[in-house]
């Protein structure tokens, strides 16, 4: 063999080992291996001692909290839960502009933090519904057991299919006035648990109202296309409780029949001579705990539910 070709016969091979280490090289930093023919992330290797990648690693699961409803019918002249039970729940809890607002507007709300007497603990026991479909109208107790996933949007809708429903407002030092056809009024729950197994309840009365329409609905950092009623959120009357597990939010109507958001949400729409009025009564069923705080790998439970129809 001449010079001139072991010359070029060497050169070629240090071209093809050049090549080959470039290609190794490149697929290194790609973060990509071979194995068993296959491409394997970084994200699937496990380490030798059984370790997962940190990217990988297990993260505490969002459990769903559920929560206990009551709703309680009585006559609007009923001592004792129009009167005596307000001495075991403590209004306190809410500041005074609030409490200023609820009372304008034909609402009481607070916590009962202990036991009731036995004579006032009887009136809310009931059988329990079960399945989406609505409440019994004419009972007098009726409970319902809720869950939901924290922070996310839960309805429990007072009456459906008013023809026209007027409501007047008390809001900024005035009262407003509107009649709402076709009028759904409800209560907005969201719940999120806190570090230290009490549940961060929010309440917010709203009425759906209107033709079923076509809107876009902004809710955490994005736009939806959503198919509904238009809805007026009552957000002057918003309201939000710490509950611990032994205790519940009492929501009541309060004050004479005048069209308020009380009367609208908790009071018969099938006015008589002696109309009915309902309390709704709000309690976590377990304790509750933030998943940033609790152990990891619990198990997650059932997604949001239907909405709660009451009548």
């Amino acid at each position: 063999m001449s010079t001139h070709s072991r010359v070029a016969r060497q050169h070629a091979c240090c071209g093809a080992a050049s090549l080959a280490l470039l290609l190794t090289v490149g697929l290194a930093a790609a973060g990509c291996r071979f194995v068993g023919g296959t491409r394997a992330t970084r994200e699937s290797v496990v380490d030798a001692g059984g370790g997962a990648d940190r990217a990988g690693a297990a993260r505490p699961a969002t459990r769903t909290i559920p929560l206990e409803l009551v709703f309680v019918r009585c006559d609007e002249h009923d001592p004792e839960l129009r009167d005596e039970l307000w001495q075991f729940v403590d209004e306190q809890g809410f500041d005074a502009d609030l409490r200023r607002r609820l009372a304008a507007n034909g609402l009481r709300a607070g916590i009962v933090g202990g036991h009731l007497p036995p004579h006032l603990a009887e009136r809310f026991t009931g059988a329990e519904a079960s399945g989406p479909e609505p409440l019994a109208t004419d009972a007098t107790v009726s409970r319902r057991t809720l869950r939901l996933l924290p922070g996310r949007r839960g309805e429990v809708v007072m009456a459906t299919g008013i023809r026209e429903l007027v409501l007047l407002e008390h809001a900024d030092g005035g009262v407003r006035g509107g009649t709402y056809a076709d009028a759904s009024p409800l209560v907005v729950l969201r719940a999120k648990p806190a570090a230290d197994g009490r549940v961060e309840l929010e309440a917010v009365p709203e009425i759906r109202h209107g033709p079923v329409e076509k809107s876009w609905v902004g809710e955490d950092g994005m736009f939806r296309l959503e198919t509904g009623q238009r809805r007026h959120r009552l957000e002057h009357l918003a309201l939000t409780a710490m509950l611990p597990r032994d205790g519940m939010l009492v929501l009541a109507c309060g004050g004479d029949d005048t069209a308020s958001a009380g009367d609208c949400l908790l009071r018969d729409h099938d006015r008589g001579e002696r109309t009915s009025v309902r309390l709704l009564v709000i309690r976590p069923l377990a304790d509750t705990i933030d998943p940033l705080f609790g152990p990891a790998g619990d198990e997650t439970l059932a997604a949001d539910e239907p909405p709660l129809v009451v009548r």
